[in-house]
């Protein structure tokens, strides 16, 4: 069936159903051969199931050429977690974690008889507590002939390949090893939970990132580079300014497969074009793209609508595939059709003709090399290198790669097949190709490409490269000069370094550099570069990566010679860095979807140098400027200083207070004067408001409620002041606390008693709420309150039920009583009466009411708070991360997701939100689900909102429910038109993030 004309492909383009259930079902990858065939991963365990033989992939094949398969078979019948593959010539290269994996059909019968294991220890699969999830997910060869391995962040522990060689990588990023699975490396580090990459024809690496749902890392679209750190979950928060920049960040989204289009057969704008899909907005997305310096800049552009979109790939016959996981979830759902295969062509211009390349001649080969077709040059280099050393490659080959006239895309593939066939013999030509500016980038790449062939590689020529005019050549050299181990070559890094002129949204030169001159470890010139302001930072940022003594007693030494404020206050800062160093990962445990994200190390240890470190920091704080003592005590504490225990002199009292463990009376007044104090800096009286806890929840509330009617009142407060005030009115401990918000509500002025009674009116219409503490609520409010703060909580709220004490408030004798009990009246008789409650109707006539219903977004954010939604989930990124984040649900989920995620909770559990049973070495038992994992002490959060927290060590079982911890029920009090109006108001969350 032709779908054409209902889907959203640009025009001229023309989409067909290609395969779909029972044939070929749950598509978490595919990868179509250059013939045709498309190989679907399919996995019905989804991401989250533990089931043994869910798993296969399955060839489908189009044998009547009419753009739907009509043959499919078992390729692999039985297989764990099948994940992204990639087929090449007649090898499948499959990811199912933790293995990769190579598998070949022999003799013919469309099922593979061999499979080797390359890799292993590639994240986890059905026998991880989560499941196969953030684990390992995809694989692509490049033309450069390595396989280049997408990896969550369950990491590597370790990866390793047939050699013996191995990696372990404690986070996700990109891993490559050659096709036999040997000289496993890192590539590209630090990122989230990628799962494929798409790789230009001149080896630039890209990937579409998940979200970590809340806390500051969207769905980021990443360039990937060599020797790369993208900061998660270590850097990106408080270090930004050390990792590399995404290419965007498209808030909200579950990033999956991605493709560099280069064929044929398609209009220009798409053929050499970058795409991705993402599950969650359920789009296939081209990138329009341009270079920028070493790197590039993007848009991006809506391809497809697709209810999960879950991959994308090309044939060598300019046919363009998608995967679509609709009607699925995150497990086996056997009422349902999980799947589609969709294909995608270009009638208008003529297609490819693969040509298969083992039926061709050597000559015919040399001639394929510079096809225009990617799939067609990938392929005819794996069957010349398959061929071996000839002389008409040998001359063919490299004659291809000097030809100007050719695409760059076409020479840079005779370089690699040339560089494959002939290794380190292949130096001497290579050299005298990098005379050619425009191959430079391509020879310096593929001269120091694999660590066993460098001898010969001369490394003057990467020297001089330092200062090329193309960035992308500097890259090439800063990356060569590090796989030749070239120490001596750190004096010129630093000294070129001043005259590279970063450009776009993600540079990268100076980053690289600091991580190769980190990795050379010549100290005495990076120590020598301090001491110029030109090169000091750089230096200082590759110093501070190096523990070692030598280190340290060099930025010591520089400190005590010098009477340069700044450069103290910058090696004291780089010292800083340096106190902690990262502690070794067990192999085993993973941060779950919210690590610990304050950096700059996941897990902080002391190590030889902190002993020496401690008191220079101390000694020296007080031989800084004064002016900037606080940043660097800002400094000193991102870098998770124990700064209540270093005795500095001449430390602000309030800062000191800041740092207390425990708060005596003059330094809780000390804070409160300066949460309360306009003059100051809004973020640093955010900390001294949330120090005051420090005094003990319940006697600090007077306190902490006395700054927050302050913040309430002043004019000009950001809307951070806002946000606290809520998460104060909705923190989940407020229905144990009845008592005493009613006696400061009684007490205090107005805009304290109206705070005080917006958190007490909270629990009472909380469906959430133990009853217990609404009997109690209920019995202070038969008593008629008289203050003005509890009508003006009702007026803000605009809480019906109250009409007693509203209509006895306006017979007081108290004009502002009065006028407070009148506008309280007048609030809620604006926010109208309900219908037709919830559960009256069934789910479906609620449902269909909601998807066809207008609701009030302004009435769906106070019902939003009403309803407890808030307990659990946050809609601002500033505010504290709890359940799932909301502030993008518009973004993110469609309406009927939203309206099955409140009425059918356990329909829909979200990613990484499963409710988990903890059982504890004393017998007892925790349910909720995890909110983080700090030092070794688990968070969980209950129903209700409440925290525990818990030492790792303490629990001897984890295990994961299959149902939604947040129960059915929660919207049947209210009137379908209210629960359309919270609909409504989720849909229109809209902001980046989560």
């Amino acid at each position: 069936m032709t779908v054409s004309c209902v889907s959203a492909v640009p025009e001229g383009f023309v989409m067909k159903e290609f395969a779909g259930p029972p044939d070929a079902d749950y598509p978490t990858a595919i990868t179509a051969a250059a013939n045709g065939d498309v190989y679907v991963s399919s996995d019905q365990n989804g991401s989250l199931g533990h089931k043994e033989h869910m798993g296969r992939i399955i060839r489908c094949r189009d044998k009547d050429g009419d753009g739907k398969a009509d043959e499919f078979v078992k390729f692999v019948p039985d297989v764990n977690s099948p994940r992204g593959g990639h087929m090449v010539g007649d090898t499948l290269y499959l990811i199912h974690p933790p293995f990769l994996s190579s598998f070949r059909d022999k003799d013919g019968d469309g099922v593979a008889d061999e499979k080797k294991d390359l890799v292993t220890g590639l994240g986890g699969g059905i026998e991880h507590p989560r499941g196969a999830d953030h684990t390992t997910n995809g694989v692509r060869m490049g033309i450069d002939g390595w396989l280049y391995i997408a990896v969550g962040d369950f990491g590597a522990h370790p990866a390793k390949g047939t050699d013996g060689s191995t990696y372990i990588l404690h986070g996700g990023g990109v891993l490559r090893v050659r096709p036999d699975g040997s000289q496993i490396e890192p590539y590209d580090l630090m990122v989230r939970n990628i799962c494929d990459t798409a790789i230009s024809p001149e080896l630039d690496l890209f990937s579409r990132d998940n979200t970590n749902d809340g806390k500051g890392w969207n769905t980021r679209f990443h360039h990937f580079t060599q020797f790369g750190d993208h900061g998660y979950p270590r850097l990106y928060q408080n270090f930004a300014d050390d990792a590399i920049k995404p290419l965007a960040d498209y808030g909200g989204g579950s990033g999956t497969g991605a493709l560099w289009l280069s064929e044929p057969g398609f209009p220009p704008q798409f053929t050499d074009a970058l795409f991705s899909t993402d599950w969650t907005t359920g789009t296939v997305h081209y990138h329009p793209w341009k270079r920028e310096g070493a790197s590039f800049s993007i848009e991006q552009k809506d391809f497809e609508k697709l209810p999960h979109a879950t991959d994308v790939d090309v044939d060598g016959n300019s046919h363009l595939y998608l995967a679509d996981w609709r009607n699925g979830g995150f497990d086996y759902t056997p009422d349902q059709k999980v799947g589609k295969i969709f294909q995608v062509t270009y009638p208008g211009l003529p297609a490819a003709k693969y040509q298969d390349v083992n039926k061709a001649s050597d000559a015919e080969l040399v001639k394929l090399i510079a096809s225009p077709s990617a799939v067609q040059r990938l392929e005819t280099q794996r069957e010349i290198l398959s061929r071996g050393k000839k002389p008409e490659f040998a001359e063919g080959i490299f004659a291809v790669a000097k030809d100007t006239k050719l695409s760059v895309g076409a020479r840079t593939a005779a370089v690699w097949t040339f560089k494959q066939l002939y290794g380190k013999d292949s130096t001497k030509y290579l050299t005298e190709l990098a005379a050619d500016e425009t191959m430079r980038e391509q020879a310096l790449r593929a001269m120091t490409d694999r660590s066993g062939e460098l001898a010969g590689v001369p490394v003057k020529l990467y020297v001089d490269s330092l200062k090329d005019k193309n960035p992308r050549v500097v890259l090439q050299a800063l990356i060569g000069l590090n796989r030749l181990k070239a120490k001596e070559a750190a004096p010129a890094i630093l000294a070129a370094s001043g005259d590279w002129r970063e450009e776009g949204v993600s540079p990268r030169l100076k980053l690289t550099a600091v991580q190769v001159l980190a990795t050379l470890g010549n100290i005495p010139p990076c120590l020598k570069a301090v001491e110029d302001t030109a090169t000091r930072k750089l230096a200082l940022q590759a110093l501070q990566k190096v523990h070692t003594m030598e280190v340290v007693n060099g930025l010591l030494g520089l400190f005590g010679k010098s009477a340069d404020l700044e450069l103290r206050y910058d090696v004291l800062s780089a010292l800083a860095r340096l106190y902690f160093q990262e502690k070794e990962w067990d192999l085993k445990s993973w941060w779950n979807t919210r690590p610990d994200d304050r950096g700059p190390y996941y897990e902080t240890e002391e190590w030889e140098g902190t002993a020496k470190i401690k008191p220079a920091i101390e000694k020296g704080f007080g031989m800084v400027s004064p002016e900037r003592q606080n940043a660097l005590l800002d400094i000193l504490g991102k870098n998770r200083l124990p700064v209540a225990e270093l005795k500095l002199a001449g430390v602000d009292p309030v800062i000191a207070a800041l740092s207390a463990k425990e708060l005596n009376p003059t330094q809780l007044m000390l804070l409160v004067s300066a949460a309360k104090e306009p003059k100051r800096p809004f973020p640093q009286r955010v900390e001294a408001y949330k120090a005051l806890s420090k005094g003990g929840e319940d006697s600090s509330m007077p306190h902490r409620l006395a700054v927050l009617a302050t913040w309430s009142q002043e004019k000009n407060a950001p809307a951070e002041a806002a946000q606290h005030i809520s998460d104060f009115v909705n923190a989940p401990d407020r229905g144990n606390q009845i008592g005493a918000l009613r006696d400061i509500a009684a007490k205090q002025g107005n805009a304290v008693s109206c705070i005080a009674w917006k958190a007490i009116l909270t629990v009472l219409n909380s469906p959430l709420a133990k009853p217990e503490a609404k009997k109690k609520i209920k019995e202070e409010l038969e008593k008629t309150p008289r203050e003005v703060g509890f009508f003006q909580a009702i007026a803000d709220l605009k809480m019906s039920g109250f009409d007693k004490q509203i209509e006895e408030g306006m017979k007081w004798d108290n004009s502002e009583l009065i006028n407070a009990a009148k506008a309280a009246k007048e609030a809620v008789a604006a926010a109208g009466p309900g219908g037709k409650k919830v559960a009256e109707l069934s789910v479906a006539e609620v449902a269909k009411a909601a998807m066809t219903g207008k609701g009030d977004p302004a009435v769906g954010a106070r019902l939003f708070t009403a309803q407890g939604c808030i307990a659990c989930h946050a809609i601002d990124l500033k505010a504290e991360q709890k359940g799932p984040y909301l502030g993008a649900a518009g973004a993110k989920f469609t309406r009927d997701y939203l309206i099955d995620s409140v009425l059918e909770p356990s329909k829909v559990v979200a990613q990484g939100f499963q409710t988990s049973m903890l059982k504890l070495k004393d017998g007892t038992a925790k349910m909720g689900f995890v909110t983080a994992e700090v030092d070794g002490v688990v968070e969980v959060r209950d129903i209700t909102g409440q925290v525990a927290k818990i030492k790792r060590e303490d629990i001897t079982e984890e295990t994961h429910m299959p149902s939604s911890m947040m129960p059915p029920g929660l919207a049947a009090g209210l009137s379908v038109e209210d629960f359309t109006s919270l609909i409504e108001y989720l849909s229109s969350l809209k902001s980046t993030g989560g």
